[in-house]
């Protein structure tokens, strides 16, 4: 009886331990709090600025969690883009298929693009001058933590390139060439206190 009581308690431990790591959270997972608030890159005559808040979005397939996002840009002390206003709380696509006006960069926490050990989610950034596929955005970019108050920004065009129109009948890849990015594509930014 004795062995019997051992056998199985090792059997509860082992289908207990076996539980924990099946809840794995990728993405920034629990961590999203870090990513909130304002970013701040400046090189020579450069001001590039993010701020991120919690945000989600509403699809017939349920809820996903995220940051919203606005951003900033200044050259030679002339602001070329101010999209830092009033960022919005939900987007239900239950309601309007069109994103929010006031939305410009959608960041989902989510296991869709790194399976590091370092918190990166992929951004799906609204370029208001190059409007990438006619102003519906373009993917292929992300964020990392690097420190609680440093972020590496990243955007790839051809990326996002590849991720709108492959396996799409409509668009021939070949066809739709870069445009570029009205702010930095790579950049690591200092958190503001």
């Amino acid at each position: 009886m004795h062995k019997i009581n051992l056998i199985l308690c090792f059997i509860l431990m082992s289908a207990n331990i076996l539980a924990q790591n099946s809840k794995k959270i990728y993405g920034a997972g629990n961590n999203i709090n870090a990513y909130i608030g304002t970013w701040v890159y400046q090189s020579n005559d450069t001001i590039f600025k993010i701020v991120f808040q919690k945000g989600e979005k509403i699809t017939s397939y349920g809820e996903t969690h995220g940051l919203y996002g606005g951003y900033y840009l200044s050259v030679k002390g002339e602001v070329l883009e101010n999209y830092m206003g009033p960022l919005p709380t939900c987007w239900n696509l239950k309601i309007s298929t069109t994103r929010p006006d006031n939305m410009y960069i959608w960041a989902p926490n989510s296991n869709s693009y790194d399976k590091s050990t370092v918190p990166t989610l992929g951004v799906y950034f609204y370029d208001k001058r190059k409007k990438h596929f006619n102003g519906e955005g373009i993917a292929g970019g992300y964020i990392k933590l690097l420190s609680p108050k440093k972020l590496l920004w990243h955007l790839d065009e051809k990326e996002g390139i590849w991720w709108e129109v492959e396996g799409r009948e409509d668009t021939d890849i070949t066809k739709v060439l870069p445009i570029g990015f009205s702010v930095p594509e790579y950049a690591i930014l200092t958190k503001e206190e």
